[in-house]
Order: C-alpha cells, then structure tokens, then sequence
C-alpha cells in the first residue's frame, strides 16, 4: 500500500515542497516556531519524490526528457536550499554541505536546461516554469547571508536578474503567439507573480546596499504580475485538479514575503509605503490559504488510487504533468486517455475474475 502510494506521487510535488518551506518562513514573523513545522512537511515531500524516484525505474529520466517537467525540477535544489540555511544555526557544517550542493544541482540544471531545450528552441515548448530554471538560483541569494555569503549572493541576483529579463520577454511572447495549451498547464502561468518578487527578496537579502528605488520598480512589476496570476489561478480552480496546482504555492508566497521585506525596508529608510504595506495582509493569507489547499488535494490525489500504473501503455497511474504519451510535447494526458486505461482495466479485471 505505501509503496503504491509512492509511486502516485508526482513530479511537481517538489514545488509544492517549496512552496511550503517558504510560507513556514513567512508565517514565522508572525507565529514564531511555525516554520519547523512546515519545513518536516516539506522534507517529507522530497523524500517521498525521492522514494519514487529510487521505486519506479526511468521515473526521473523520462521527467528530465520534457521541457515542463525538466524546469520545474529546479524547485528541488530551491528547497534544499531553504531547508539548509533553515538548518544552519543548528548543524552548520553539515547545513552547508547541502546547501552549497543544491546550489550546484542548480546550476548544473541551468547547464543541462539550456544544452537540450534552449539550444534546440520551439517556441511552443516554452511555459512559465522556465523562469525556474534559471531565475529560480536567486533563492541562493536568498539563503546565502546564512552562510555568510552576501557577496556571492548579490552576484547570483545580478545573474538571475538578467535572465528574468531574457525570459519575461521569451516566455510572453510564446503565451501571446500560441494561446492553445493543454487543461494541465495552464496553473503554470502562475509562476509569473514569482520572478520579480523573488528578484526583490534576493536584492533585499544580498545587495548591500540594496537599491530601494529599484527593488520598488520590481515589486511594482510583480505586483501587476501577481494580479494576473490570481485571476488565472481563481479560473484554474473551476477546472479539475492537476499536479500543476502547485504553480499556486510558491509564486503566492514569495509574492508576500516581497511585501513584506520591501515594506519593512521602506520604513527603515524612513520612507514606509503604504500601498505596500495594505498588501502584506492580504498576500500573507492568501499564500496560506493557497498553500493548506494545495497540500490537501495534494494528499487526497496520492492517498486515492485511479488507474493502475502500467509496465505497458494500457494504462496509467495519474494524469498528470509527469506522464506524456511518447510524440507528445505537451504535457498531461487528454481526458478521454485517462477513460480508456480505466476502461481497460476494467476489462482485465472482469477477466480475472
């Protein structure tokens, strides 16, 4: 039973990982201690994609194979991050083992993403989930002063910085050239409330003396950003679950822990924002919110069976960002794909029996 569970986790449960990391960090300036709480839940995730990962042989290969599924891998080294220099205080040492190793994974992300796909372009490859792959390093700059490491810090958020350049125009242009996508990925736009609030987080964070006229500019940018992306996950939600909800995790809160610096940063220059600072509330419990939803119905896809996984393609486990039909660029089966295995096994139930 448990192992059948496993190998129902999805791929995208890493970003939900994240995402749960990051609102225990959040939470924790306003209920001290929640974050261990959260970051056990988040430690949880990983090692239950890992176990799958370990379980279900090609698993990961066939993952890295697809432009979606590659880049959103990016959200397991941006956890591990998290979660060390969470740890530092305590284990330091050891903390900065696997935090400097999930900057690495990262970086060695960056050098496999753009050898296999940005080398060899289609522009309808591209999704939101690309700004993971490269703008995502940035949470270094984000973790890096637990380390002691600002000076590097900085110079990762000068990197990501450009790259979120780069890409905002990219990936715009393919939504805005090829507007016909799968059901499934459509939660991935989401990911656009993200860069820019992560770009004011790792300024905040690592540059001394951070810019404030500049870090407002980009929190403006991701606040337009970030009401797009809630009206894209308000529609999301009147459609039927897909593991890419955890699109709504992350993005969601880095959004509010971006109010949060910014306001606070503001106020120390002697210079509050308050339209900044009516934000905070408002992001900090939509994040939360977000965040418990996501988790559950997270819980409640492993827990419940569907289709059994199949060793042939008659049929299949879930359907999912993490399964696509050989030929395929898209992710996510089609509906009607899903009838069919179940129609199948049905069939060889009935036979059995």
């Amino acid at each position: 039973m448990f192992k059948e569970a496993i190998e129902r986790v999805p791929f995208p449960v890493c970003g939900v990982a994240l995402g749960t990391v990051a609102l225990g960090n959040l939470l924790d300036n306003f209920v001290p201690g929640i974050r261990y709480v959260l970051a056990a839940l988040s430690a949880l995730m990983l090692c239950a994609l890992v176990a799958k990962c370990v379980l279900v042989p090609g698993f990961f290969r066939e993952n890295m194979e697809n432009p979606i599924s590659a880049s959103v891998s990016g959200t397991f080294p941006m956890t591990v991050m998290q979660l060390s220099a969470l740890m530092a205080p305590f284990w330091g040492p050891v903390a900065f083992v696997f935090w400097g190793a999930a900057v690495a994974l990262h970086m060695a992300l960056i050098v496999f993403f753009t050898v296999h796909y940005v080398f060899h372009l289609r522009i309808e490859q591209v999704f939101a989930s690309w700004f993971i792959a490269y703008v995502g390093l940035v949470v270094a700059s984000v973790t890096a002063p637990a380390f002691g490491l600002e000076a590097f810090g900085a110079g990762v958020f000068w990197f990501g910085f450009v790259a979120l350049v780069v890409l905002f125009v990219l990936v715009t242009v393919r939504y805005l050239a090829h507007r016909e996508m799968a059901e499934a990925t459509l939660p991935l736009i989401c990911i656009y409330a993200a860069p820019f609030n992560l770009c004011v987080v790792g300024c905040l964070n690592s540059v001394e003396p951070a810019p404030l006229a500049f870090v407002t500019v980009l929190w403006s940018i991701g606040a337009a950003l970030y009401v797009v992306s809630a009206v894209n996950c308000v529609l999301c939600l009147r459609r039927d679950f897909y593991p890419s909800y955890a699109a709504f995790t992350f993005p969601f809160v880095i959004s509010a822990m971006a109010s949060l610096m910014l306001s606070r940063a503001a106020a120390a220059q002697g210079a509050p924002l308050a339209v900044v600072e009516l934000a905070v509330p408002v992001q900090v419990a939509v994040a939360a919110v977000l965040v418990a939803f996501v988790v559950v119905r997270y819980v409640v896809f492993v827990a419940t069976p569907t289709v059994v996984h199949a060793e042939e393609e008659e049929a299949w486990d879930e359907v999912s960002l993490t399964d696509v039909p050989e030929g395929e660029d898209l992710v996510g089966y089609p509906r009607e794909v899903a009838a069919e295995a179940e129609r199948l096994l049905a069939e060889k139930e009935a036979a059995k029996a």
